[in-house]
Protein backbone atom coordinates (compact mmCIF):
# COMPACT_ATOMS: atom_id res chain seq x y z
CA UNK A 1 0.00 0.00 0.00
CA UNK A 2 1.53 3.21 -0.95
CA UNK A 3 0.85 6.41 0.48
CA UNK A 4 -0.21 9.52 -1.85
CA UNK A 5 0.34 12.89 -0.67
CA UNK A 6 -2.02 15.53 -2.83
CA UNK A 7 0.73 18.03 -2.77
CA UNK A 8 4.45 17.13 -3.42
CA UNK A 9 6.28 17.11 0.10
CA UNK A 10 8.09 20.35 -1.00
CA UNK A 11 4.89 22.48 -1.37
CA UNK A 12 3.17 20.54 1.40
CA UNK A 13 5.86 21.90 3.79
CA UNK A 14 5.42 25.66 2.54
CA UNK A 15 2.10 25.10 3.14
CA UNK A 16 2.50 23.73 6.61
CA UNK A 17 5.19 26.58 7.73
CA UNK A 18 2.81 29.21 6.26
CA UNK A 19 0.14 28.00 8.78
CA UNK A 20 2.66 27.84 12.11
CA UNK A 21 3.10 31.82 10.54
CA UNK A 22 -0.39 32.71 10.73
CA UNK A 23 -0.88 30.99 14.38
CA UNK A 24 1.85 33.99 16.07
CA UNK A 25 0.66 35.31 18.75
CA UNK A 26 -0.08 39.46 18.37
CA UNK A 27 0.99 40.00 22.00
CA UNK A 28 4.29 38.28 22.34
CA UNK A 29 4.86 39.06 25.97
CA UNK A 30 8.52 39.16 27.41
CA UNK A 31 10.17 40.08 30.52
CA UNK A 32 11.96 43.78 30.46
CA UNK A 33 14.26 45.20 32.35
CA UNK A 34 13.00 49.01 33.07
CA UNK A 35 15.42 50.11 36.10
CA UNK A 36 17.49 48.58 38.22
CA UNK A 37 15.76 45.51 39.90
CA UNK A 38 12.83 46.49 38.08
CA UNK A 39 10.88 44.12 35.86
CA UNK A 40 7.59 44.43 33.78
CA UNK A 41 5.85 42.13 30.64
CA UNK A 42 5.78 43.57 27.99
CA UNK A 43 3.90 42.23 24.75
CA UNK A 44 6.39 43.28 22.22
CA UNK A 45 9.82 44.40 21.86
CA UNK A 46 10.25 47.82 22.82
CA UNK A 47 12.71 50.69 22.17
CA UNK A 48 14.51 52.02 24.53
CA UNK A 49 15.19 56.21 24.57
CA UNK A 50 16.50 58.97 27.04
CA UNK A 51 15.98 62.23 27.29
CA UNK A 52 15.78 65.32 29.75
CA UNK A 53 12.40 67.48 30.49
CA UNK A 54 11.15 69.54 32.51
CA UNK A 55 8.71 68.30 35.44
CA UNK A 56 7.62 70.95 38.42
CA UNK A 57 10.25 73.34 36.85
CA UNK A 58 12.69 70.98 37.78
CA UNK A 59 15.21 69.17 34.78
CA UNK A 60 14.58 65.31 34.95
CA UNK A 61 16.08 62.69 33.24
CA UNK A 62 13.34 60.15 32.10
CA UNK A 63 14.76 56.71 30.33
CA UNK A 64 11.70 55.45 28.09
CA UNK A 65 10.40 52.13 26.62
CA UNK A 66 8.07 51.52 24.40
CA UNK A 67 6.61 49.79 21.57
CA UNK A 68 3.00 48.76 19.98
CA UNK A 69 1.48 45.58 19.37
CA UNK A 70 -2.12 44.64 19.22
CA UNK A 71 -3.69 47.99 18.45
CA UNK A 72 -2.03 49.60 21.63
CA UNK A 73 0.96 51.14 22.74
CA UNK A 74 2.80 50.10 25.84
CA UNK A 75 5.06 52.14 27.56
CA UNK A 76 7.18 52.59 30.73
CA UNK A 77 8.95 55.52 31.78
CA UNK A 78 11.63 56.08 34.60
CA UNK A 79 11.97 59.60 35.85
CA UNK A 80 14.86 60.12 38.71
CA UNK A 81 13.60 62.92 40.79
CA UNK A 82 17.37 63.06 42.91
CA UNK A 83 15.11 64.59 45.83
CA UNK A 84 12.71 62.60 48.45
CA UNK A 85 10.72 65.81 48.75
CA UNK A 86 9.81 65.82 44.99
CA UNK A 87 8.65 62.33 44.62
CA UNK A 88 4.92 63.54 45.20
CA UNK A 89 4.99 66.41 42.96
CA UNK A 90 6.89 64.27 40.13
CA UNK A 91 4.23 61.87 40.20
CA UNK A 92 1.61 64.33 40.17
CA UNK A 93 2.83 66.37 37.60
CA UNK A 94 3.68 63.23 35.45
CA UNK A 95 0.05 62.12 35.73
CA UNK A 96 -1.23 65.31 34.36
CA UNK A 97 1.41 65.70 31.77
CA UNK A 98 -0.10 62.72 30.47
CA UNK A 99 -3.55 63.72 30.36
CA UNK A 100 -2.62 66.87 28.81
CA UNK A 101 -1.00 65.61 25.82
CA UNK A 102 -3.92 63.15 25.07
CA UNK A 103 -5.85 66.65 25.37
CA UNK A 104 -8.41 64.29 27.55
CA UNK A 105 -9.34 63.83 31.45
CA UNK A 106 -9.20 61.65 34.46
CA UNK A 107 -12.39 59.25 34.15
CA UNK A 108 -11.25 56.77 36.86
CA UNK A 109 -8.32 57.46 39.51
CA UNK A 110 -7.75 55.33 42.40
CA UNK A 111 -4.43 54.17 45.03
CA UNK A 112 -2.40 51.45 43.90
CA UNK A 113 0.05 49.88 45.80
CA UNK A 114 2.62 47.05 44.32
CA UNK A 115 4.91 45.12 46.36
CA UNK A 116 8.12 46.98 46.89
CA UNK A 117 7.04 50.65 45.66
CA UNK A 118 7.59 53.38 48.24
CA UNK A 119 4.77 54.23 49.59
CA UNK A 120 3.31 58.12 48.84
CA UNK A 121 0.03 59.55 48.47
CA UNK A 122 0.08 60.26 44.97
CA UNK A 123 0.52 56.98 43.80
CA UNK A 124 -2.37 56.07 41.46
CA UNK A 125 -4.17 53.77 38.85
CA UNK A 126 -5.67 56.06 36.12
CA UNK A 127 -8.10 55.67 33.44
CA UNK A 128 -7.48 58.44 30.90
CA UNK A 129 -10.07 59.51 27.63
CA UNK A 130 -8.50 62.08 25.09
CA UNK A 131 -11.16 64.44 23.53
CA UNK A 132 -12.13 63.09 20.45
CA UNK A 133 -10.38 64.49 17.14
CA UNK A 134 -10.62 61.93 13.88
CA UNK A 135 -12.15 59.34 14.92
CA UNK A 136 -12.87 57.67 18.61
CA UNK A 137 -11.04 59.57 21.52
CA UNK A 138 -7.44 58.10 22.97
CA UNK A 139 -7.82 55.57 25.99
CA UNK A 140 -5.16 54.86 28.26
CA UNK A 141 -4.62 53.11 31.46
CA UNK A 142 -1.37 53.79 33.66
CA UNK A 143 0.13 53.20 37.05
CA UNK A 144 2.11 56.07 38.72
CA UNK A 145 4.04 54.79 41.28
CA UNK A 146 7.95 55.56 43.22
CA UNK A 147 10.47 53.38 44.14
CA UNK A 148 13.42 55.35 45.73
CA UNK A 149 14.37 58.58 44.17
CA UNK A 150 12.34 57.17 40.53
CA UNK A 151 9.03 57.87 39.58
CA UNK A 152 7.61 54.82 37.16
CA UNK A 153 4.75 55.74 34.78
CA UNK A 154 3.64 52.66 33.06
CA UNK A 155 0.65 53.12 30.14
CA UNK A 156 -1.12 51.27 27.73
CA UNK A 157 -2.88 53.29 25.08
CA UNK A 158 -5.59 52.30 22.52
CA UNK A 159 -5.06 53.48 19.12
CA UNK A 160 -8.13 53.89 16.46
CA UNK A 161 -9.72 50.30 16.19
CA UNK A 162 -8.23 48.66 18.72
CA UNK A 163 -9.65 45.81 20.00
CA UNK A 164 -12.91 45.63 22.84
CA UNK A 165 -10.73 43.62 25.13
CA UNK A 166 -8.29 45.84 25.29
CA UNK A 167 -8.45 46.27 28.74
CA UNK A 168 -7.31 42.86 30.04
CA UNK A 169 -4.10 42.96 28.04
CA UNK A 170 -3.66 46.37 29.87
CA UNK A 171 -4.52 45.34 33.22
CA UNK A 172 -1.89 42.14 32.57
CA UNK A 173 0.45 44.72 32.01
CA UNK A 174 0.26 47.07 34.55
CA UNK A 175 -0.26 44.18 37.35
CA UNK A 176 3.25 42.72 35.80
CA UNK A 177 5.64 45.66 37.26
CA UNK A 178 7.50 44.02 40.01
CA UNK A 179 10.95 44.51 42.39
CA UNK A 180 12.73 41.76 44.19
Amino acid sequence: MTLSLPLPLPLLLIALSGLLCACSPTLNWRDVEVGPQTRVQFPCKPEHAERSLVLGGVPTRAAMWACDAGGLSWSATVLDVGDPARLGTVLRASRLSLASRLHGSEEAVRPVQITGMTPNVEARRVVLIGKPGEGPPARAEAVFVARGLQVFQFVAMAQRGAPAVWTESADEFLRSVRWP
